[in-house]
Parts: C-alpha cells; structure tokens; sequence
C-alpha cells in the first residue's frame, strides 16, 4: 500500500498558496506572499467572495474538517474559477477523504490553468509540486507507470522536488528494485525531505537489502520523528530479529500491533514470541487470531508448531487434524501431524504420509516419512523398497541422511547386515554429533561382526567406547562383554581378514 496517505499527502498546504496567480492575473493587485483575508463584513464583489471562503476552508482543512473544506473551497471557485490555489487544495482534501477522482481531476485543472502563465522559477516550482500531487494520486491508484512520469516531469521542472524523489523511492520499493529506492530515498533526504515517510522509506529498503546498520539508522530517525509510524516500527523489529534481539522485536512489533490491529502484524509478533520461547504468549495470540478468523490456515497451523515445541503434543494434534478437516488437500498439514503421530501411533503417521504423498508425489519428504512408519510398524521389508526408490532419486543432504538412517534400521532388522553396514558407513561419514556417531558405531560394529570381520568390528567398538556416553551405558556394558572374545578370536586368527 502507498505510504503517502500515511503522512500529510504535500509539503503545500499553502495557507493562501503560492502568490503566482494574484501576480500574474489580471486585475490582482495583491502582492507575493499575501494571504486573502477573513473580513467580517458582507462583500459584493465575487474576487473578494471567493477569497473570504477560500480562507475559511484553509481553517476548516487546518482543523481537519475535510468535507467542510472541500465545500467552502467549491464555493470559493464557483465565485473564482480562476482560483487555482483553492482547486489545488481542495484536490488536497480529496486525496486526505480518499477521492481519488475528484483529487485527480482538481489537480489536472490546476495544471491547465497554470500552463496559461509566462514561464518563470515560480510557476516551474508550483507546477513541479502539482507533478507531484498527481504522482501520489497515481501511487494511490495503483498506477506505478503513470506516478513515475510524473515524478519525474516534476524534476524536470525542479530537480531538487524532494518529493519526487520520495515518490520515486516508493515505486522502486514496491518493485523491489532496492538499491534504486535507496538511492532516491537518499536523493529525497538530500533535498530536504526529511520527513518520517522519507526515513521509512529508507531503512523500508535498507532492511530488505540486509543492510540492517544503516536501516536501523533511517528507522530511529523516522520515529524520532513520528513515534507511531507503525511501518517503521515493523521494520526496526526486522532489523531486531535479524540481530536476534527478539525482545526489542517484540516491543516494536507490539506497538506496531497497538496502531494497526492488522492480522499479518499479528501473526509477526506471535512468530517473535516462539522464536523467544516466550511460548504462552504466542499461543495466546495465534488463539485470539482464531477467535476471530477461524479460517487462518497460517495462524492454526504456527499454533500447532508453537505447541509441538512447547511439549503439548496432544494440542497440537487437535489443532491440525481440525485444519485438517477444513484444507484436506495440504499435505504439509498432512505432514506435519504424521510427524507427531510417528513416535506413538505409527499406524496413523503411515496414513497421514500417504495423504502428503499422494498430494504431492515428487516430494521425497513425504516419501522418507512413508518409510519412517514402515520401520516403526516393523514392515522392514515394504521399508526397504520405499526408502530405496527415495535415495535413486538423489535427493539433497539433509532428506538423504534420514532417508539412510531409516534404510539402514530396515536392513538391520532384516538381518541384511552387508548393507546395513553400508548404510552405517555413509551415516558415519555425514555425523557431527559425538553421541549420534557412537550409536552409529555401535550398529556398524555389530554388523562387521555378523559378518565375521572382527578386526573392524574391534574398531568400530572401539571407537564407539571413546565416544560413548551414560546415555548409552546399556550398549557399553554389551560392547564390554564381547570385547574379550572377539579379541581372543583374532588371536586364534578367526574371523575374515583384510587382504
């Protein structure tokens, strides 16, 4: 959405306006910067008519009275059509009462009115600032194409328009072309803008560029300016969580929240609480999203993430078999809840994977899940056939690893230990975990001495003494009973040999 409406729409809101018209038509004696006075007294003469309304819709548009403004501006011109500095304010309170027509139309008369005057500095400054007023009328209707012509005939006609600039800004912003939005928020503030929308601009696209210093420089400056910018509160937490400072994120996005009481800033903050741990929190809001769109697919399923992590399992489980119920074509939900399902109804994570699968066949996730169940179910051979189809299709590193691990307990269990032992050699080779690599050892050693390959079955135990942990004492206690006659076996010289 365009940000000017967020702020006054022009830097004139001229009190009289710009003098060039009183200069330059005939008949107006009144001289540069004079203003058109309230009399108290009934006047016949419509120029003095329209100058008393005139300077009582300028009060009325002051203090916020936009459609008493707008009225007393039209009668000002029904008096004085040649009025253009009440056309372009009343245009100015149609844009503030979201009238884009009328404010469209009251500028494009300004600017045909002010095509009559010889050129000067003075008139090239009040048509540039008219360029813009169509500019941000234009970024209001969605009309990026027509805004940017305008903005840019504006600094044709005063290369120093900082609203230009700002306008420009915006418009490389919204197509996320960041390194021209920062610059033209740059050139804006060079040229003096230096409102907080200009500085939300800046640290807007800063942010999104990574460039997290400098943005959190632009966004101070923008709330020093304005305290309840909620776009640059929203950001600045941005920058925060990129920091991993999630409590100063949390304070901004709450203040955020506190203006806007949109859904995406609210699911924001509730995202920050998770990432914080700060677990209650987040539930209750992700709730409070529900209560009121019960319909939110992405609030029901972070809530169910939020209780998984939490530990509330069972909650969570209810939470996604009820999005379930209403998106039963989303196999990441389908997904998701296997994954609970799996270390205690494995029969129900097989169907929920199936579902995923059938949903989105080219996803090995989904497949390697299939095969996880199959192995919790001992159905060892199915298991096998699965995770085998899986790993011919190459899949990437992480997806690969459990695809291995799974395949390798099948084969184990099927007493193919030749394979198994494969499989535990590859795990091995991708483990950074001391106690993950000690397990794996442990396996490794059983199938070499399966195998009879007791010299490597002696240094797999072996090194999965060196690493083993209290955690696995059992296997310890195991591994400490067979070292002695494995070891008394190769001395008979038992056992196959390396050649």
């Amino acid at each position: 959405m365009p940000r000017i409406s967020e702020t006054i729409l022009f830097v004139i809101m001229l009190c009289g306006a710009v003098p060039l018209a009183y200069a330059q038509q005939p008949g107006r004696t009144k001289p540069p910067g004079s203003r058109p006075k309230t009399v108290e007294v009934e006047v016949k003469d419509p120029i003095q008519q329209a100058a008393v309304l005139f300077d009582a819709g300028q009060k009325a548009h002051e203090a916020g009275q936009l459609e008493k403004a707008v009225q007393l501006y039209g009668e000002a011109l029904q008096r004085d059509p040649s009025l253009w500095q009440a056309e372009f304010q009343r245009g100015v309170a149609y844009f503030s009462l979201n009238r884009l027509p009328e404010a469209r139309a009251s500028i494009t008369r300004v600017t045909e009115q002010l095509s009559q005057f010889a050129d000067s500095t003075e008139l090239r400054a009040v048509s540039a600032r008219a360029q813009v007023a169509l500019g941000e009328i234009a970024l209001a209707e969605a009309k990026p194409a027509e805004a940017e012509k305008s903005f840019r005939r504006a600094l044709e006609l005063q290369p120093n328009a900082g609203r230009a600039h700002a306008g420009l800004a915006e418009i490389f912003l919204e197509a996320n072309k960041l390194a021209e939005a920062v610059a033209e928020a740059k050139a804006a503030l060079a040229a003096g803008d230096n409102r907080a929308a200009t500085y939300t601009l800046l640290g807007e696209a800063q942010t999104l560029s990574g460039k997290y210093d400098e943005a959190m420089a632009a966004l101070d400056e923008a709330l020093k300016r304005e305290p309840q910018n909620a776009i640059a509160l929203r950001y600045r937490a941005e920058v925060f969580v990129a920091r991993k400072d999630f409590p100063h994120a949390a304070t901004d996005l709450q203040a955020a929240y506190a203006l806007e009481k949109t859904v995406p800033t609210a699911l924001r903050l509730a995202e920050v609480y998770a990432q914080a741990k700060r677990y209650a929190e987040a539930i209750d809001l992700y709730q409070k999203i529900l209560e009121t769109d019960a319909g939110n697919a992405e609030a029901r399923a972070a809530l169910a993430a939020v209780m998984i992590e939490s530990g509330k399992a069972s909650e969570a489980i209810a939470e996604l078999e009820a999005l379930i119920k209403a998106n039963p074509n989303r196999a990441d939900l389908h997904a998701q809840l296997a994954e609970l399902y799996l270390p205690t109804q494995p029969e129900k994570a097989l169907e929920q994977y199936t579902a995923a699968a059938k949903l989105e066949p080219a996803k090995g996730s989904h497949q390697i899940g299939v095969g996880a169940a199959l192995v919790k179910l001992r159905r060892f051979q199915d298991a096998v056939g699965v995770l085998r189809q899986v790993l011919e299709q190459a899949p990437k590193d992480e997806l690969a690893y459990f695809a291995h691990t799974n395949l390798a307990t099948a084969l184990f269990e099927l007493q193919d230990y030749a394979n198994a032992a494969r499989e535990y050699v590859w795990i091995l080779g991708r483990q950074r975990d001391p106690k993950r690599a000690a397990i794996t050892l442990y396996f490794l050693g059983i199938c070499f001495d399966k195998l009879g390959d007791y010299e490597q079955a002696l240094k797999a135990y072996k090194q999965f003494l060196e690493l083993a942990s209290k955690d696995n004492q059992l296997e310890i206690d195991k591994v400490n009973l067979r070292l002695p006659s494995l070891e008394r076996q190769l001395q008979e010289g038992k056992g196959k040999r390396k050649k």
